[in-house]
Formats: C-alpha cells, structure tokens, sequence
C-alpha cells in the first residue's frame, strides 16, 4: 500500500468516525470531546505538515472535510466516504503546495 492510500485510507476512516460523534454531539451526548481518534496529528505526520501549516490552511481543509461528513447517509460500511476521502487528501495536498 502506498503513502496516499495509506492516508487516504485514514481520512476514510476518520470521515466515519467523524459522522457517528457529530451524530452524538447532535443528540446531546457531547461525544466529540471524549472520542477522539487522533488522526488530524497522524495524517498531518504522513503528508509530511510542514510545523506551523497545520494550524493554517491544511487544518481548516480537513476539519471542514470532518464537519461535512454528516451529509454523506449513514450507512453500515466506510465505502460511501472513499470519495469523500480522495478529495479531502487532493485538497489537503493542495494546500500543501501553494504553502511551498
């Protein structure tokens, strides 16, 4: 497996699990601030962040990648996000080269 399908892979992974604590957060279960998977710090580590860029521009791309996750239907597998996955890591490494 490549780098980019690695990371891809990831955001798939964090999207679904994004949907599900928004979900929570929505129902009042306050979720997003106990269940955190941590990926923003692994992905930004995989695309190689330059330190002081995930603050900017790369984290409002993947957050806003993470917030829209609840449009996308709920179903039982993470295959509905891969699209979703692809264009948050072309954006995320858009980002990354106009930073340059």
């Amino acid at each position: 497996m490549s780098n980019k399908d690695l990371i891809i892979n990831l955001i798939q992974q964090d999207l679904k699990h994004c949907q599900l604590i928004l979900g929570l957060d929505d129902l009042g279960l306050e979720a997003s601030d106990k269940h955190s998977l941590e990926m923003f710090d692994i992905i930004a580590d995989l695309m190689q962040v330059p330190e002081g860029h995930i603050e900017s521009d790369w984290a409002r791309v993947y957050l806003a990648y993470m917030s829209e996750s609840r449009e996308v239907e709920i179903e039982h597998m993470t295959t509905p996000m891969r699209p979703y996955a692809i264009s948050c890591y072309d954006d995320l490494c858009e980002v990354l080269k106009n930073a340059s």
